[in-house]
């Protein structure tokens, strides 16, 4: 049998072994918690864009900062730690960050934050300049009514991150030639739609030249034709933005 000064070595000896074990579990733990993980990208984007990113599910210690490389750089800095958008991809609660960046040039866009579970985010951009962004992106985008997602949800591991995102932007001369335009199929439907419009135009400025000749035209016909023609404008432009970016962006 074991006297009582064995047993009272043992029992300290296992004490210490316990201690031991506690603190490199302790210090592996604090070693984890200070160890920061780094995310980079780098997005071509049109000044006036709006550039975005979605997290899910929402996460801790959310903070934002952009820097422009150049003083003169101005911009526009968004961030919400939830906020839930019933026609994003994602279709829950996120943590968002948006960035409108007014001048061309290079802006560093740094997102820090911390998750205790497994997270995923998407990044997109908010424009009506589609064609760029296909020469530089390709057929991998996808577009949601304005919003183009650039590249697919990615999923990451638990812990400290920071997200360092590379905006170069680009100016975008006002030119014609940067009109977008409808696929062909839909430019078809928008030039029967506007014909269809212009035609009925036609008939009632016509028919009330004519009533102008034979008797003197009211105010109120006049400006019951000034409002038509107000209307279809209108309308014509809403055919535009559906056969353009909505029947175009469902892909």
């Amino acid at each position: 049998m074991l006297d009582y000064p064995s047993v009272r070595k043992y029992l300290i000896f296992a004490v210490l072994l316990v201690l031991i074990f506690q603190s490199l579990s302790v210090g592996m733990s604090l070693s984890q918690e200070k160890k920061i993980n780094a995310e980079r990208q780098k997005i071509d984007m049109i000044e006036k864009d709006v550039f975005a990113i979605y997290i899910s599910p929402p996460v801790n210690n959310l903070s934002v900062r952009c820097e422009p490389l150049r003083r003169s750089g101005a911009f526009d800095l968004t961030m919400s730690t939830k906020y839930l958008d019933p026609y994003l991809r994602l279709r829950r609660e996120v943590s968002a960050v948006w960035v409108q960046p007014n001048g061309p040039g290079i802006y560093n866009l740094t997102v820090n934050f911390s998750s205790n579970k497994s997270w995923e985010y998407l990044v997109g951009v908010f424009t009506r300049n589609f064609d760029f962004y296909r020469e530089y992106y390709g057929k991998r985008i996808s577009i949601q009514n304005f919003f183009m997602e650039i590249q697919p949800v990615l999923t990451r591991h638990p812990g400290n991150w920071t997200i360092i995102v590379t905006l170069e932007i680009h100016s975008l001369s006002p030119s014609f030639s940067y009109i977008t335009l409808p696929t062909p199929v839909n430019f078809a439907i928008l030039v029967a739609a506007v014909g269809l419009i212009a035609y009925v135009d036609s008939f009632i400025i016509i028919d009330t030249y004519f009533k102008s000749k034979k008797e003197i035209i009211s105010y109120g016909r006049w400006i019951i034709v000034g409002v038509a023609l107000l209307i279809s404008a209108y309308l014509a432009y809403q055919m535009y933005n559906f056969t353009t970016f909505t029947l175009s962006g469902v892909e």
